[in-house]
């Protein structure tokens, strides 16, 4: 079933994915958490089938899949993909380490491959650095970590949003001076949005993740913090933590 994780609202990000999930929903956690990063990112069932389904009615600049029997149809599947869809990234999650079946999943047209156990976060990265350029801003991984440990609630797009804020003011603090001049403006270029829409989705993904509590220096705090203050807060907090000072 194709998600509707954030709905309309992610439209305009840049870069399009489709993910595979497998019965352990590790699919669907991927493809939440390549949302944290700016990727408009969809999962449905891991078959060939569904695959060629959703890959012929939409354009999608990636597609990562569980590929953990490597066989002659995986390799078919993959040279159609990419006959089909010659600027579509493919990235096949496997568990073997042999380079001869790396070398055969790469002859066919994937783009690299994902070799499992592996941590979300850190395939973001990979992902992220095969999409953007160094020129532009990337959110780092460990920002999206640092505010899932805080309790704010990472389904939301709003959570993007907040993970583009501090890393923004950790860069350049001045852009907090003026916050709707200044620091949305760089957020909603980045999502390809303008600063009303960033400003709205913080504002409601803010007000539901103060309802249930988050994690401010250590305490659980409802009371709901300006946007302002909290994301300097936080960008204090990430500092101190990874030691940027």
């Amino acid at each position: 079933m194709l998600s509707d994780y954030y709905g309309k609202g992610v439209e305009g990000l840049k870069y399009k994915l489709l993910v595979g999930n497998n019965i352990e929903g590790s699919g669907k956690k991927l493809a939440q958490s390549l949302s944290h990063f700016g990727f408009t990112s969809e999962y449905c069932t891991n078959s060939f089938k569904k695959f060629e389904e959703l890959l012929s009615k939409f354009s999608y600049d990636g597609f990562i899949f569980f590929a953990l029997r490597v066989t002659d149809n995986t390799l078919n599947f993959i040279k159609q993909c990419k006959d089909n869809y010659p600027n579509m990234k493919i990235y096949p999650i496997i568990t073997s380490d042999l380079q001869k079946v790396k070398k055969q999943l790469i002859d066919a047209g994937a783009a690299s491959c994902i070799t499992m156990p592996y941590t979300n976060y850190s395939l973001c990265g990979d992902i992220i650095a095969d999409f953007y350029n160094s020129d532009e801003m990337v959110i780092l991984p460990e920002i999206a970590d640092f505010l899932c440990s805080k309790r704010f609630p990472d389904h939301m797009l709003g959570f993007y949003s907040l993970c583009c804020a501090v890393e923004t003011v950790i860069e350049t603090p001045e852009s907090l001076e003026k916050i709707t001049a200044g620091l949305y403006p760089v957020i909603a270029e980045k999502m390809n949005s303008t600063y009303e829409n960033v400003e709205r989705s913080l504002r409601v993904m803010l007000i539901s993740a103060f309802s249930k509590g988050v994690i401010i220096n250590g305490k659980l705090v409802h009371r709901r913090i300006k946007n302002k203050d909290l994301i300097r807060i936080l960008a204090d907090e990430y500092i101190e933590k990874y030691g940027l000072k």
